[in-house]
Protein backbone atom coordinates (compact mmCIF):
# COMPACT_ATOMS: atom_id res chain seq x y z
CA UNK A 1 0.00 0.00 0.00
CA UNK A 2 2.69 2.52 0.97
CA UNK A 3 4.68 2.38 -2.71
CA UNK A 4 1.61 2.30 -4.18
CA UNK A 5 1.10 6.31 -2.43
CA UNK A 6 4.66 6.78 -3.07
CA UNK A 7 3.71 6.23 -6.29
CA UNK A 8 0.71 7.93 -6.65
CA UNK A 9 2.24 10.74 -4.83
CA UNK A 10 5.41 10.88 -7.23
CA UNK A 11 3.06 10.96 -10.24
CA UNK A 12 1.35 13.78 -8.82
CA UNK A 13 4.09 16.05 -8.36
CA UNK A 14 5.81 15.23 -11.84
CA UNK A 15 2.47 16.23 -13.21
CA UNK A 16 2.38 19.16 -11.28
CA UNK A 17 5.94 20.22 -12.30
CA UNK A 18 5.72 19.65 -16.19
CA UNK A 19 2.02 21.09 -16.26
CA UNK A 20 1.82 24.89 -16.04
CA UNK A 21 -0.83 25.90 -13.97
CA UNK A 22 -2.12 29.66 -15.85
CA UNK A 23 -2.42 32.91 -13.98
CA UNK A 24 -4.46 35.64 -14.83
CA UNK A 25 -2.70 38.47 -15.71
CA UNK A 26 -3.51 41.79 -14.45
CA UNK A 27 -5.09 42.95 -17.90
CA UNK A 28 -6.62 39.39 -18.30
CA UNK A 29 -3.80 38.38 -20.22
CA UNK A 30 -2.77 34.70 -19.15
CA UNK A 31 0.39 33.15 -18.77
CA UNK A 32 2.06 30.45 -17.57
CA UNK A 33 3.50 29.93 -13.80
CA UNK A 34 6.26 27.88 -13.39
CA UNK A 35 8.74 27.45 -10.51
CA UNK A 36 12.27 28.93 -10.46
CA UNK A 37 14.10 28.77 -12.72
CA UNK A 38 11.72 27.63 -15.53
CA UNK A 39 9.37 30.25 -17.23
CA UNK A 40 11.75 33.20 -16.48
CA UNK A 41 12.59 35.38 -19.93
CA UNK A 42 14.94 38.39 -20.36
CA UNK A 43 12.84 41.96 -19.23
CA UNK A 44 11.25 39.48 -16.31
CA UNK A 45 11.47 41.78 -12.32
CA UNK A 46 12.91 39.84 -9.73
CA UNK A 47 11.75 41.57 -6.02
CA UNK A 48 12.71 41.17 -2.78
CA UNK A 49 11.66 41.93 0.74
CA UNK A 50 14.17 42.41 3.37
CA UNK A 51 12.90 43.22 6.69
CA UNK A 52 15.61 45.54 7.69
CA UNK A 53 15.54 47.70 4.64
CA UNK A 54 11.40 48.50 5.61
CA UNK A 55 12.66 51.22 8.16
CA UNK A 56 13.46 53.06 5.36
CA UNK A 57 11.51 52.16 2.11
CA UNK A 58 7.76 52.84 2.07
CA UNK A 59 5.74 49.37 1.38
CA UNK A 60 6.72 45.70 1.49
CA UNK A 61 9.33 45.04 -1.46
CA UNK A 62 12.46 46.97 -0.35
CA UNK A 63 14.45 46.00 -3.82
CA UNK A 64 14.19 45.03 -7.49
CA UNK A 65 16.18 43.99 -10.37
CA UNK A 66 15.68 42.87 -13.76
CA UNK A 67 16.64 39.64 -15.72
CA UNK A 68 19.25 40.03 -18.04
CA UNK A 69 20.13 37.06 -19.94
CA UNK A 70 20.85 33.15 -19.08
CA UNK A 71 24.68 32.59 -18.48
CA UNK A 72 25.22 28.65 -19.83
CA UNK A 73 28.63 28.57 -18.21
CA UNK A 74 27.29 29.64 -14.93
CA UNK A 75 24.28 27.57 -15.07
CA UNK A 76 22.06 30.42 -13.56
CA UNK A 77 20.13 33.77 -14.52
CA UNK A 78 22.02 36.93 -14.69
CA UNK A 79 19.78 39.97 -13.15
CA UNK A 80 20.97 43.87 -13.98
CA UNK A 81 20.65 46.08 -10.63
CA UNK A 82 21.15 49.48 -9.10
CA UNK A 83 22.98 48.68 -6.07
CA UNK A 84 24.41 51.22 -3.37
CA UNK A 85 27.98 50.73 -4.06
CA UNK A 86 30.82 52.93 -5.97
CA UNK A 87 29.50 51.57 -9.60
CA UNK A 88 25.80 50.87 -8.49
CA UNK A 89 24.12 49.73 -11.88
CA UNK A 90 25.83 45.98 -11.62
CA UNK A 91 25.33 42.64 -12.92
CA UNK A 92 24.49 39.42 -10.06
CA UNK A 93 23.49 36.18 -10.73
CA UNK A 94 20.05 35.70 -9.76
CA UNK A 95 20.65 32.68 -7.38
CA UNK A 96 22.55 35.01 -5.61
CA UNK A 97 19.85 38.28 -5.69
CA UNK A 98 17.32 35.67 -3.99
CA UNK A 99 19.58 34.83 -1.02
CA UNK A 100 19.50 38.15 0.36
CA UNK A 101 15.48 37.90 0.96
CA UNK A 102 12.83 36.71 2.83
CA UNK A 103 10.41 36.45 0.29
CA UNK A 104 11.09 36.88 -3.45
CA UNK A 105 8.85 37.30 -6.89
CA UNK A 106 9.33 37.46 -10.40
CA UNK A 107 6.58 39.59 -12.15
CA UNK A 108 6.52 39.85 -15.87
CA UNK A 109 5.62 42.93 -18.00
CA UNK A 110 1.94 42.97 -19.77
CA UNK A 111 4.03 43.75 -23.31
CA UNK A 112 5.71 41.84 -25.82
CA UNK A 113 9.69 39.81 -26.50
CA UNK A 114 10.76 43.08 -28.52
CA UNK A 115 10.04 45.71 -25.74
CA UNK A 116 11.37 43.35 -23.25
CA UNK A 117 14.26 42.89 -24.40
CA UNK A 118 14.91 46.77 -25.44
CA UNK A 119 14.46 47.21 -21.40
CA UNK A 120 17.22 45.34 -20.73
CA UNK A 121 19.47 46.57 -23.45
CA UNK A 122 18.76 49.69 -21.67
CA UNK A 123 19.14 48.48 -18.84
CA UNK A 124 22.31 47.31 -19.77
CA UNK A 125 23.74 50.24 -21.10
CA UNK A 126 23.47 52.14 -17.89
CA UNK A 127 25.82 49.47 -16.05
CA UNK A 128 28.56 51.45 -13.72
CA UNK A 129 26.01 54.67 -13.34
CA UNK A 130 26.08 55.61 -9.85
CA UNK A 131 23.65 55.08 -7.22
CA UNK A 132 20.54 57.26 -7.09
CA UNK A 133 20.37 58.59 -3.64
CA UNK A 134 17.33 60.77 -4.42
CA UNK A 135 14.53 58.03 -3.88
CA UNK A 136 11.60 60.77 -3.70
CA UNK A 137 12.12 61.89 -7.74
CA UNK A 138 12.86 59.62 -10.93
CA UNK A 139 14.05 60.47 -14.42
CA UNK A 140 14.14 58.08 -17.63
CA UNK A 141 17.89 59.39 -18.90
CA UNK A 142 19.44 60.11 -16.17
CA UNK A 143 23.67 59.99 -14.77
CA UNK A 144 22.30 57.72 -11.86
CA UNK A 145 19.36 55.15 -10.85
CA UNK A 146 18.23 53.65 -7.62
CA UNK A 147 17.23 49.90 -7.99
CA UNK A 148 12.99 50.70 -9.04
CA UNK A 149 13.88 53.81 -10.82
CA UNK A 150 16.37 51.73 -13.54
CA UNK A 151 13.76 49.06 -13.96
CA UNK A 152 11.32 51.79 -14.28
CA UNK A 153 13.00 53.78 -16.44
CA UNK A 154 14.36 50.84 -18.77
CA UNK A 155 10.50 50.29 -19.69
CA UNK A 156 9.63 53.77 -20.27
CA UNK A 157 12.80 53.85 -22.62
CA UNK A 158 11.90 50.71 -24.16
CA UNK A 159 8.10 51.55 -24.68
CA UNK A 160 8.17 55.47 -25.66
CA UNK A 161 6.54 56.03 -22.52
CA UNK A 162 3.63 53.08 -22.76
CA UNK A 163 4.83 50.88 -20.84
CA UNK A 164 4.40 52.80 -17.16
CA UNK A 165 4.93 50.75 -14.34
CA UNK A 166 4.88 53.29 -11.97
CA UNK A 167 1.81 52.06 -10.08
CA UNK A 168 1.06 56.45 -8.56
CA UNK A 169 2.51 58.09 -11.97
CA UNK A 170 1.77 61.46 -9.67
CA UNK A 171 2.94 62.49 -6.53
CA UNK A 172 1.91 61.02 -3.64
CA UNK A 173 2.60 61.00 0.10
CA UNK A 174 3.99 57.71 0.78
CA UNK A 175 6.09 57.54 -2.71
CA UNK A 176 6.23 61.56 -3.23
CA UNK A 177 7.48 61.65 -7.09
CA UNK A 178 9.61 58.76 -6.96
CA UNK A 179 9.15 54.97 -7.87
CA UNK A 180 9.55 52.33 -5.65
CA UNK A 181 9.33 48.37 -5.97
CA UNK A 182 6.17 48.13 -3.93
CA UNK A 183 4.71 50.32 -7.18
CA UNK A 184 6.28 48.64 -9.84
CA UNK A 185 4.45 45.16 -8.01
CA UNK A 186 1.02 47.18 -7.46
CA UNK A 187 1.63 47.89 -11.15
CA UNK A 188 -1.32 47.31 -13.34
CA UNK A 189 1.35 46.22 -16.10
CA UNK A 190 2.92 43.62 -13.78
CA UNK A 191 1.75 40.40 -12.77
CA UNK A 192 3.51 37.48 -10.31
CA UNK A 193 4.97 34.06 -12.10
CA UNK A 194 7.10 33.12 -9.08
CA UNK A 195 6.90 33.83 -5.55
CA UNK A 196 8.56 32.51 -2.70
CA UNK A 197 8.55 33.17 1.01
CA UNK A 198 10.60 31.95 3.69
Amino acid sequence: MRKVVGLVIAIFVMAVAFHPVSASGSKGESAYYHPYPYGIKPGDIVIGHNPISDLIIPGYWTHTGMIAYYDYNAGDWVVVEAWDDPSAVRLVYLSDFLKRYDTVAVLRVNTNDYIRQAAVNFALQQLGKPYDWGWYTKQVYGDSYYCSELVWASYMAASGGTVDLDANPGFTWRYLYGVAPQEIYDDDDTYVIYYDSA
